[in-house]
């Protein structure tokens, strides 16, 4: 992973906030050292370039936090790094899917990609017609059909040759993503009235199945039709795979926030107990029953059930649950922390934090689809859906080893 000085991340953030660059591709789409480039040959004119800035606001803030950076004041100004296509990044990672991966920049090619500019030039390349597609209406088709939409795809491609190239193109950019999708449309039950899922951090996911139901009114003696929406089943429904996928980038929203800004009271606790505690529990020993042991047991077997060992985990180890676990599962959760906490902001898939904290910001991210992928988070939670027990293997089950290098997961 490219790592950058504070000032760097600096003249990062304001490059992506003015946008495009003058071969007319968006600066938050090239490469870091472009976006570099790109500040030190305008700094001598930044603030004249603010009018043509994609987002004004926040290139002037950059602007004044440059400033003080120059004089050496603090600025307190937060830079922005965004996941690329964060929903295609983790259903490449629950599926292990390498081809996947690659075009959301999960892992390394090269270069910083896009996934929707790249399954459009797939496209423009089967069809040998770019006149008949744009890339813009083909990247709400791909953002929808990720997530089992037809509707999306058919308005932007009709319903002949064009659409059947889209589902192509789709199935062969991302294949196990792909197949994922249309297991979520094969596993709806028009029996259900609800969707419950846990995360690992013992969230509890609750998706209620809404049905419209038509009736009729009449106004001064004419039939009106009107709709009200109430929670019963439906013959067909598509919001599993968006609630699913939705789900797991909240989890890692709440699971960064714990990892970047954590307390070091707590882990110098941890990291205490860990080399200094030991007991060896006897055959029939158990743990007392406390809020605290009955929490850290709920958490432990939520990691025995989906291979992913939530960091609300650490609050709750005590001199007397520590002995009941591995040890190593908790050093490494321990290790893999920040050198020291920081604070951050995100909204959905932008993350902000102070420059200085942007490498730790962006290894803590790629930590988090590392761990998903080497999971079987996939299965744990489509296990919980269908109420029963199911296996779904990966494509790849050591795409996760390529993951912690990756150098625009966030960009």
């Amino acid at each position: 992973m490219q790592r950058f000085q504070a000032h760097e991340y600096l003249k990062i953030d304001i490059a992506n906030n003015f946008g495009k660059s003058k071969i007319g591709r968006s600066l938050d789409k090239c490469n870091w050292d472009e976006r570099i480039e790109w500040f030190n040959e305008n700094e001598h004119q930044l603030e004249s370039l603010l009018k043509q800035a994609d987002e004004p606001a926040l290139y002037f803030a950059g602007l004044q936090a440059w400033n003080a950076y120059k004089t050496n004041q603090p600025s307190g100004y937060p830079i922005s790094l965004d996941g690329t296509s964060s929903g295609l990044q983790i259903l490449s990672c629950l599926t292990g899917d390498r081809l996947a991966a690659q075009l959301c920049n999960v892992i390394n090619t090269g270069n910083r990609e896009d996934a929707y500019r790249l399954i459009y030039e797939y496209m423009c390349e089967l069809i040998d017609d770019t006149s008949k597609i744009s890339r813009d209406a083909c990247k709400d088709a791909i953002m929808t059909a990720f997530y089992g939409s037809e509707a999306i795809p058919k308005e932007v491609f009709g319903e002949g040759d064009l659409l059947r190239a889209f589902f192509y193109v789709m199935e062969k950019a991302a294949p196990a993503v792909w197949n994922l999708n249309k297991m979520f449309l094969d596993m709806w039950d028009n029996t259900r009235i609800e969707y419950r899922w846990k995360l690992p951090d013992n969230f509890t996911v609750i998706i209620p199945v809404i049905s419209q139901v038509k009736e009729v009114v009449h106004v001064f003696n004419e039939p009106f039709d009107t709709f009200r929406k109430v929670n019963a089943p439906i013959d067909k429904g598509r919001s599993l795979s968006a609630n699913t996928t939705h789900s797991v980038d909240g989890f890692i929203c709440r699971e960064l926030n714990r990892r970047c800004n954590y307390d070091p009271a707590v882990v110098a606790h941890v990291k205490r107990l860990l080399y200094t505690v030991w007991h060896i529990p006897e055959p029939d020993e158990v743990l007392s029953d406390t809020p605290d042991n009955e929490m850290f047991i709920t958490l432990w077997n939520l990691y025995i059930e989906s291979g992913y060992l939530s960091a609300r985990i650490l609050p709750y180890i005590n001199e007397e649950n520590i002995n009941f676990i591995d040890r190593k599962v908790i050093l490494e959760l321990v290790d893999s922390l920040p050198e020291k906490p920081f604070k951050m902001l995100q909204i959905h898939d932008c993350f902000r934090c102070l420059p200085k904290y942007g490498n730790d910001l962006r290894y803590q991210y790629n930590l988090q689809l590392a761990l998903i992928a080497k999971s079987n988070l996939l299965s744990f939670m489509l296990s919980q859906i269908l109420g029963r027990t199911i296996k779904v293997n990966k494509a790849d089950e050591n795409l996760w080893k390529d993951i912690l290098d990756s150098n625009y997961s966030l960009s």
